[in-house]
């Protein structure tokens, strides 16, 4: 239903999240770095089209990136969120999931499979990541406007994406040979799930710019 429509909007995202650069405020390293990640999103989704349309199997360029993914969002994360028990956790997280994630490809999940469950696992990790990031938010005696905070509306989209794509790895991961109606079912709802997470991105590199009034 939905197709590849969601590339657009990883462009999109992309190209709102350079306008950083333009602005008179620097931005924290995070959003300093969001760009580079969303324009190599972008370029690796293009890329992964145009392979599925030669009936190129895609499944290896997407278990390297997706672990690549899961480990930017944690960083993220460790630069977002202060108790330093937690930022202890998330960067120990960086460097054990890339060993986690080769273990699986190399004894468990191994040749021409998708490593559902790494990804199920990283999906956990951005979830409970983003859980405590809004807990630390709300019990901040700092004043917080969420509506032009950018952590705030990619939490949000993180938060969502990665609370329903765990149970879609789950699905995958019970079904050993799928049927063609299954898997386009699958695709469309992670298609849409793509799509509302992007579009959490485009609100949260666009909601610090204020609009002048002008009056007559």
């Amino acid at each position: 239903m939905f197709g590849d429509a969601y590339i657009v909007f990883i462009l999109l995202a992309a190209l709102a999240s350079s306008l950083v650069y333009f602005q008179k405020e620097k931005p924290s390293r995070f959003l300093f770095f969001f760009p580079v990640y969303l324009f190599t999103t972008f370029t690796v989704e293009y890329i992964a089209v145009r392979m599925s349309y030669k009936g190129i199997n895609t499944i290896a360029l997407y278990n390297i990136f997706t672990a690549i993914e899961f480990v930017f969002y944690l960083w993220m994360f460790s630069q977002i969120i202060h108790h330093p028990v937690i930022k202890k956790f998330l960067y120990n997280c960086l460097w054990m999931y890339p060993v986690v994630f080769l273990m699986n490809r190399l004894f468990i999940q191994k040749g021409e499979q998708y490593h559902t469950l790494t990804a199920g696992l990283g999906s956990l990790l951005i979830v409970l990541a983003a859980i405590f990031y809004f807990y630390e938010l709300f019990q901040s005696e700092k004043s917080v406007d969420l509506v032009r905070e950018p952590s705030f509306w990619i939490s949000s989209g993180l938060l969502f994406f990665y609370s329903c794509s765990f149970p879609l790895y789950s699905l995958i991961s019970y079904f050993y040979s799928p049927s063609n109606k299954i898997v386009n079912y699958l695709v469309s709802l992670s298609s849409l799930l793509n799509i509302l997470l992007y579009s959490s991105f485009i609100v949260a590199f666009l909601c610090k710019i204020r609009i002048r009034k002008f009056s007559s």
